[in-house]
């Protein structure tokens, strides 16, 4: 909860926190069907407790700081993310799902003249051209990665994450992982940070572990298949828990929506999948929290897939901060540099560029900063840090 919401390690007092919320909390970790929901109901919760803790604090100690969630205080943030189920595929399913792409594009597949479905090249361009970087999570096991390790490389050179898409068995084998790991360290040279099982396929009492053990920074698999919104309830990453429920070194980052829920099991039209984004996009900004897109590059030239460009500069037209997996991952174990409080001075040893931390007052002291650019907004002061110590001293 306290890196959640960004406070002072120890300033939360357990028995502050509604035994309500921490039973719901356990449950959504334990995979409780119960815990699936059309929003972020779990944040909306912590934000209300965390709402009261700031309060609380206010008005017993006089003041409280906190760190916001994203660079420069965004209002939320968007990971862009791309499971490669699929390289190609035979006419014969070209022709059974000719309805889905456009009548020229259509006739260049059949004819071999255009790849339909190997769209990695052509996501690249897209994000390209609006200065975006994502993930793209491979199979090891369904196609041969080898001729693409040339594009593979210059994709990673220019700032775009290559992980791992569990094969099958992966989520519930530590031999199969390691396998699956290792075939795709010789294509591109390097451990994968990031990992999303095939098919969303979990075990909450076995693939966290099985995860972590392999060495990875980060999964993205808890999410929904056949109904848009979230599995547990919570968008922002998090450390799961271990058998003892202490927090593992592993983050997760949820899923928010996926293209195949929307197309595939749902039988959206483009303007119903378009509102179904923009509701959970809406309802992601209002927790302050983290929006995770899945998009497979099979899709993008398929009606509804052809809207991911639209819905990359809704994204950028919000202002949110935009990154890929391991950006999003990155930023957010840096942020997790421990904020000390010593009397009225609160020190960050190695804040990450961008980091705002928010200072709050109740008898309108002034404030003397060090380590970033201060300003006043509103009833609370900010400061923008520049990298490195960061330091508020109430005066």
């Amino acid at each position: 909860m306290e890196d959640s919401l960004g406070l002072a390690r120890g300033s939360v007092d357990p028995e502050a926190v509604p035994t309500e919320f921490v039973e719901s909390l356990a449950e959504a970790l334990k995979g409780s069907e119960g815990s699936r929901s059309p929003t972020p109901t779990l944040e909306a919760s912590l934000q209300e407790v965390g709402n009261d803790i700031v309060q609380s604090m206010l008005d017993t100690q006089g003041c409280v700081v906190w760190k916001e969630r994203w660079p420069g205080g965004a209002r939320y943030a968007a990971c862009l993310t791309h499971d490669v189920d699929n390289l190609t595929w035979p006419v014969s399913h070209l022709l059974k799902r000719r309805s889905r792409f456009s009548a020229g594009d259509f006739v260049l597949g059949v004819l071999g003249l255009k790849d339909l479905y190997d769209n990695t090249s052509y996501a690249v361009e897209i994000e390209r051209r609006r200065n975006l970087r994502s993930s793209f999570y491979f199979l090891t096991g369904a196609y041969d990665l080898r001729p693409k390790a040339a594009l593979l490389a210059s994709m990673r050179e220019q700032g775009w994450e290559v992980g791992l898409h569990g094969d099958f068995g992966t989520h519930d084998s530590s031999e199969n992982m390691e396998s699956a790991v290792k075939k795709l360290e010789q294509v591109i040279g390097t451990s994968p940070a990031g990992v999303r099982e095939h098919f969303l396929r979990f075990d909450f009492g076995s693939t966290w572990k099985i995860i972590e053990e392999a060495g990875f920074v980060y999964d993205s698999t808890v999410g929904n298949t056949d109904k848009t919104g979230f599995r547990i309830g919570l968008c922002n990453p998090f450390h799961p828990p271990d058998e003892s429920w202490r927090p593992r070194k592993l983050l997760e980052i949820p899923l928010g929506l996926m293209d195949a829920t929307l197309w595939g099991y749902l039988k959206r039209d483009e303007a119903g999948g378009l509102a179904d984004f923009m509701s959970l996009k809406q309802s992601v900004e209002q927790v302050n929290g983290l929006f995770t897109l899945l998009w497979h590059p099979e899709s993008f030239r398929m009606k509804g897939g052809r809207l991911y460009p639209k819905l990359l500069d809704s994204l950028i037209e919000d202002g949110c901060f935009i990154g890929s997996g391991l950006v999003i991952a990155q930023w957010w174990l840096g942020r997790a540099s421990p904020l000390v409080a010593e009397g009225k001075t609160f020190r960050m040893d190695d804040a990450p560029k961008g980091l705002v931390l928010r200072f709050k007052t109740r008898g309108g002291e002034g404030v003397k900063a060090a380590g970033g650019e201060l300003r006043l907004e509103k009833d609370s002061w900010a400061i923008e840090a520049a990298g490195g110590q960061l330091e508020l001293t109430l005066q």
